[in-house]
């Protein structure tokens, strides 16, 4: 369906019904797989708490793509957490759209400082 309404393409039923039984026989063999395989505990590590406000930033950024996206996350009392993310034109390197990212997230802040 979503080929037809997004790409236009007409595919006929009996195609669609292959499909489905190959994935429907490729599901069934990856469960068994997985049922053999020995399952090993996970150890989870809750960080402590460091009061105060906090702010991570990051970015995405690739060779060949002409835009990048970058985010932040700050902790503020009285919030559950504050987050900004934007897509811009790709900077020269990944190092250049992280300190974009970070100087976008520190302009977004020092904003926040007025409220």
């Amino acid at each position: 369906m979503n080929n037809k309404v997004f790409s236009n393409l007409d595919v006929d039923p009996r195609d669609t019904l292959n499909l489905a039984e190959t994935e429907s026989i490729l599901w069934a063999e990856a469960q068994d797989r997985h049922l053999q395989q020995v399952a090993h505990p996970i150890e989870v590590r809750t960080l402590p708490i460091t009061p105060g406000r906090w702010c991570v930033t990051d970015c995405s950024w690739k060779d060949k793509d002409l835009f990048s996206g970058q985010g932040w996350f700050s902790t503020l009392e009285g919030f559950d957490g504050l987050v900004g993310a934007r897509n811009v034109r790709a900077s020269l390197s990944p190092l250049h759209s992280e300190v974009e990212a970070l100087i976008w997230a520190m302009e977004c802040m020092r904003n926040l400082r007025q409220f």
